[in-house]
């Protein structure tokens, strides 16, 4: 075995074993202001997405519980004394609002889509 085959070898083989680094999501329980939901909980391997779970209590009082979920599903139910909403994200810490907070790709396609919409518009104006 030559010295660029072992290299070669030993590269893939780190490459495979790479654990990668682990979702990590704002986290709280109970918290009646989503702003200050600033500590941040590293999620295990299982849990893929973060959660924010939003309670509205009569308009009155408002609980936040943001963290790591295994299986998050979004909701909104508007129950006779208040409501829930439930958003998932799954890039690290994107759970920082209330609602599921835009990608920066997101807003960049939008503004991209925007100004090819106003070049193509503004030629058609010559």
């Amino acid at each position: 075995m030559t010295m660029k085959a072992v290299l070669l070898f030993l590269l893939a083989a780190g490459w495979a074993l790479h654990t990668g680094t682990a979702l990590e999501c704002y986290f709280c329980r109970g918290n009646t202001n989503g702003a200050n939901c600033r500590s941040i909980q590293n999620c295990t391997r299982e849990e893929t997405q973060c959660q924010t779970e939003r309670i509205n209590a009569v308009g009155l009082l408002t609980i936040f519980n943001k963290g790591c979920s295994v299986n998050c599903k979004e909701e909104f139910k508007d129950y006779l004394v208040g409501k829930k909403n439930v958003t998932c994200c799954s890039t690290n810490l994107c759970n920082v609002s209330g609602t599921q907070a835009l990608s920066s790709v997101s807003v960049i396609l939008a503004l991209i889509t925007t100004l090819g919409g106003l070049l193509v518009w503004g030629s058609g104006q010559l």
